[in-house]
């Protein structure tokens, strides 16, 4: 998709933030700042929001190639999200309709702002679930989705962030005991990002919660916030070209791949202003929604 103006500033802003969370050093940080000017002023030299942002993220991974500023941030992320799991699968397992209580539940790890300057601890996430409980999701794209995923050969799951992942998981796990035949428990693939981004999950993320203890696990294969086709792995898109569905999380993978003929259903808070005219009015900003490409 071409760079949207609008998505210039919020580069520099992230290129800014990244670059105070590797370094205390004024002089340097300003450097990585002016270099990033330079690149978001060149913005329509580069094809997409992808190149550009790969760009930045570059610069920005100048200043210490091997670190990943937002480590420590993920870990606790996730550390909290598991404290509060279990009672998460309890609420599920105790609803009237399990498979959309857990899929709120997925949804609900996605609206999570903590990137927003939003205090991380228990009583944040637990408020942030049951707000996204109190919102109205379309119930034609929820039975679309359940029995897709019902009738699906093979499924590609692409994650987002660190912590939203352990929603995600609680989702699969659902699925696996109580809406797909035990002959088909292994039809679901997870893909975490190939290396640090953001807040995003990778590998280790999905280690950490044990992902891998519940379906298969892959990455993208690239350091990018979303799974853009064409900088992903050889390995990535196999996988997604052999799957029959595809769910993919947050603004970042539709971004990526709104425009795919492929079956696919977007789980994603619409958090940007941007994105809203790609959805011809629907909805509104900060609403939760569930969308299915139109082949």
């Amino acid at each position: 998709m071409k760079v949207q103006i609008d998505c210039v500033p919020c580069q520099v802003k992230q290129c800014l933030a990244t670059a105070r969370k590797l370094t205390d050093d004024e002089k340097l940080i300003s450097k990585t700042l002016k270099e990033g000017l330079n690149i978001a002023a060149a913005f329509e030299t580069h094809e997409n929001v992808f190149s550009l942002y790969y760009a930045m993220q570059q610069n920005v991974k100048k200043i210490n190639p091997d670190s990943d500023p937002y480590k420590e941030f993920k870990k606790k992320f996730n550390e909290i999200c598991l404290n509060i799991a279990p009672d998460l699968s309890k609420i599920a397992y105790d609803s009237k309709d399990i498979f959309e209580t857990a899929l709120i539940i997925s949804l609900a790890g996605n609206a999570i702002d903590v990137m927003q300057g939003n205090v991380l601890n228990e009583k944040y996430l637990k408020q942030s679930v049951k707000n996204s409980f109190n919102q109205s999701l379309r119930k034609d794209n929820i039975s679309l989705l359940k029995e897709n995923i019902i009738n699906a050969r093979k499924i590609l799951f692409i994650g987002d962030n660190a912590g939203e992942i352990v929603f995600d998981r609680i989702f699969i796990e659902i699925l696996k005991d109580k809406i797909l035949k035990s002959s088909d428990s292994d039809k679901i693939t997870y893909s975490v990002r190939g290396g640090p981004t953001l807040n995003d999950s990778t590998l280790t993320d999905a280690l950490m919660i044990g992902m891998d203890k519940v379906v298969k696990v892959v990455t993208t294969g690239i350091d990018l916030p979303a799974a853009y086709l064409p900088l992903c792995s050889k390995e990535f898109n196999e996988e997604y070209n052999s799957s029959d569905l595809v769910i993919s999380k947050g603004q970042g993978n539709f971004e990526a791949l709104f425009s795919e003929r492929k079956n696919i259903f977007f789980l994603l808070k619409l958090k940007c202003e941007t994105f809203l005219k790609f959805f011809d009015g629907r909805y509104e900003l900060g609403e939760v929604v569930v969308e299915h490409a139109k082949i």
